[in-house]
């Protein structure tokens, strides 16, 4: 009789238990499941930074191309000769970052010059002599146009030969190489990439209810990911709204970057955009 007992409460346990691990591997559709997503939900929204996060970028950003002139004497592309800046180094407007083969484009200026200092030379004896009548207009005008021509000529050969120099198009940093020495490259393709490194700028997109917060003039502050803050200023306030997103356009610029970079992850605004705004005031 006491086995029988005992077996009885040993088959009650199982059931017991049985039951208990049931009830733990419930359906995640059901309302607990629900709750506690929602829970997560509301913890990430908490615990995520105030304002508006965006990117930095410079207005001047731009890659550099050879630009050489489309005729017969670029042929299939031009070698690159020299490099004379690399990744890295802070360059002016105007100043040289390669120089291309130039062997025939300097060829080709001193093959003009002479035509046109000869037909320069020709056309001042016929004008002198057209003002007395000894040369004919037809005559007078051919050596006009043989000049004009020659000068033509000569332009066009200084403009190949300038462009066998490729030079930064504004002042920056040059943030990228795409060719070697010996490389042949043509119109087609950039060489460098020159990159202004201020003014900054930041692109927002502001609901429609909160755009009062911005007017153009005013002080926005703005932290980077170490939590460094820098002063920006609203300089555009887009006069539509997206009618996708509802949303409207704002334009940040910093002038005194500071440590910041182009390409930044930023915050704009979040806690401080009253207390500047009250300031600027």
């Amino acid at each position: 009789m006491d086995v029988w007992k005992t077996r009885c409460l040993t088959l009650a346990g199982l059931a017991l238990l049985s039951a208990c691990s049931t009830e733990v591997q419930s359906d995640p559709g059901e309302e607990p499941a629900t709750e506690r997503r929602l829970s997560l939900s509301d913890v990430a929204t908490e615990s995520a930074p105030e304002g508006f996060t965006a990117f930095l970028y410079s207005e001047r950003d731009a890659d550099v191309f050879t630009r050489m002139p489309d005729d017969e004497a670029s042929g299939s592309g031009v070698p690159v000769r020299v490099i004379h800046t690399e990744v890295g180094d802070r360059v002016r407007e105007g100043q040289l970052l390669a120089t291309l083969e130039d062997d025939v484009a300097q060829l080709e200026v001193q093959r003009f010059r002479p035509e046109v200092e000869e037909s320069r030379l020709q056309l001042e004896r016929l004008r002198e002599l057209h003002e007395t009548g000894v040369v004919s207009d037809a005559e007078y005008e051919a050596a006009l146009y043989t000049n004009q021509r020659a000068e033509a000529a000569l332009g066009w050969a200084e403009l190949y030969l300038s462009r066998t120099q490729v030079r930064a198009p504004f002042s920056g940093v040059v943030s990228q190489r795409y060719v070697r020495v010996g490389q042949v490259v043509d119109e087609t393709e950039p060489l460098f990439r020159v990159t202004a490194l201020s003014p900054l700028r930041a692109r927002l997109l502001v609901p429609e209810e909160q755009v009062d917060e911005f007017s153009i003039g005013d002080p926005v502050p703005i932290r980077d990911a170490d939590d460094h803050t820098i002063m920006g200023e609203v300089i555009i306030v887009g006069p539509t709204v997206d009618p996708g997103s509802g949303t409207r356009e704002v334009i940040i610029e910093i002038r005194q970057v500071g440590e910041f970079r182009p390409g930044a992850s930023i915050v704009v605004g979040g806690p401080l955009l009253e207390s500047a705004q009250g300031a600027g005031s």
